[in-house]
């Protein structure tokens, strides 16, 4: 963005604010401009590979690197993928968040301590895992939970 963002102050400078809009319109791709995606961007064979993806649980940065989509494209086309009732409706942070914390839980109920090993089994990072253990009334010393 900082390019256009550049791009969008030379044009203000000399033309104004009015042309430098309607230059910024014109360098926009029009799928990201309203927020709704449209079909006519998308080819039937990047909708099935999206669709593949997605299934295969792949992250959006390498389904954008893959389909040279933005991501601002890839979740509006996933949106009206999983609207249309071709693929689950992504899960919210907040219940991706508990779940993480049950696991949490379960494993250190189990025996694991070490914050890193933790942080590998529920997928998250090691900051994540202490934030937990403050939720939790766990408290973590030298890398390790105590009980």
């Amino acid at each position: 963005m900082t390019n256009y963002a550049t791009g969008f102050c030379i044009v203000e400078r000399s033309r104004g604010f009015e042309e430098a809009c309607t230059w910024m319109q014109k360098k926009l791709k029009p799928e990201t401009a309203g927020g709704e995606e449209s079909n006519h961007f998308w080819s039937e064979s990047q909708t099935k590979s999206l669709i593949t993806m997605l299934s295969d649980g792949c992250g959006i940065n390498e389904i954008s690197a893959t389909l040279g989509k933005t991501q601002l494209q890839i979740y509006a086309k996933r949106r009206l993928l999983a609207r249309d009732g071709i693929v689950d409706k992504p899960v919210p942070p907040s219940e991706i968040k508990n779940l993480r914390k049950g696991k949490f839980i379960l494993l250190v109920e189990q025996g694991d301590s070490d914050v890193r090993v933790i942080a590998d089994e529920i997928g998250c990072s090691s900051t994540a895992v202490y934030s937990y253990a403050k939720e939790t009334g766990y408290e973590i010393k030298s890398g390790r939970v105590m009980i």
